[in-house]
């Protein structure tokens, strides 16, 4: 869900349908669920069925994607332990 407060930038992808933004060109956005993903790959986990006979969406969190907030609302992403980028300084203190 997109924050309505949020200014879209100049930069930003908006999907047609939805209405829906993002930034970043390696960002995947389902056309049939409208959830935005951090990669194809993450967008292919929550799919599932044969193409063109059963191929449907699931709930991305079921298939081990975890969400990330984002300015333009939730952004689901294979989860990660590499603490490098993490916002506190106790986590940043394990990896140094």
């Amino acid at each position: 869900m997109t924050h309505p407060e949020t200014p879209i930038p100049v930069n930003a992808i908006k999907h047609p349908q939805c209405g829906q933004w993002w930034t970043g060109l390696g960002r995947a956005h389902c056309a049939v669920c409208h959830r935005t993903f951090s990669c194809d790959s993450a967008a292919d986990k929550h799919r599932k069925g044969a193409h063109g006979i059963d191929r449907h969406c699931v709930d991305p969190a079921t298939v081990g994607l975890v969400a990330v907030r984002k300015p333009w609302g939730d952004m689901w992403q294979n989860p990660g332990n590499d603490n490098r980028f993490a916002n506190s300084d106790e986590a940043l203190g394990e990896v140094a």
